[in-house]
């Protein structure tokens, strides 16, 4: 039975983009573009907010894209076990050249490149933690991400998801492009528009996490104009 959720659209309607990104020109400028500003800020809140002396045998990168959050996660935790998931080959292979390139060769085999849908991902065992950043608002099916990340967690594994959140109208999303990807090239401040108007909106993934009961798991926060995260409540 297919569970759906009755958003209630006093917003901008939802509308959704493809689910993966197959095509070459877009993988390359996506992979080459500076996302240094966003992706260090929200690398420093999913520090802010690990455990205290969090020490994760095992890592999944859940739409790991061409990498570039994987190697910063990397570097926070270089003894790990990493498995980098992604439905695209090309962005897959991105991810590894760039971890290759990062990593020591002895270290290589502590990681894991899955080409695989997450709708289909069926982990052999549990992850300590469970990392994805802009992997939702391409699903059509947002429960088929939350299923996913549910059948990947043990009761201590600490989970950090992070996306975009959609603007309350057009208007408000061209602002966003002019504000953050005016520099950008054409391809990508496409991308970005499409992506706003595919996220969910905050209370939409509030809804969601009542719905798969992870709402007393997990906190959920916007943290700039355009992204929220939601994260492993602290043990008490």
């Amino acid at each position: 039975m297919k569970r759906s959720v009755n958003f209630s659209f006093h917003h901008m309607v939802r509308i959704p983009e493809p689910e993966l990104m197959e095509d070459a020109t877009q993988v390359a400028s996506y992979a080459q573009a500076d996302f240094e500003t966003a992706h260090s800020f929200l690398i420093r809140k999913f520090q802010d907010r690990l455990p205290s002396r969090f020490n994760p045998e095992s890592i999944l990168d859940l739409g790991c894209g061409p990498g570039d959050m994987s190697s910063r996660l990397y570097s926070q935790f270089p003894n790990s076990n990493f498995t980098f998931l992604d439905g695209s080959e090309f962005m897959l292979d991105h991810c590894k050249k760039r971890m290759e390139s990062l990593v020591p060769k002895k270290r290589n085999k502590k990681m894991e490149f899955k080409k695989e849908l997450i709708q289909e991902f069926v982990p052999e065992s549990p992850y300590d933690l469970v990392f994805s950043n802009s992997l939702l608002h391409h699903l059509h099916d947002p429960f088929e991400f939350w299923g996913a990340v549910q059948r990947s967690i043990h009761s201590d594994s600490f989970i950090f998801i992070s996306d975009l959140m959609r603007p309350d109208s057009l208007n408000a999303a061209y602002q966003l492009i002019e504000r953050y990807a005016n520099n950008e090239p054409d391809v990508l401040k496409t991308d970005f528009y499409n992506s706003l108007l595919a996220a969910y909106r905050i209370e939409e993934v509030k809804e969601m996490l009542e719905i798969v009961r992870l709402d007393g798991r997990l906190n959920l926060e916007p943290i700039t104009d355009r992204h929220w995260i939601c994260y492993s409540k602290p043990r008490l």
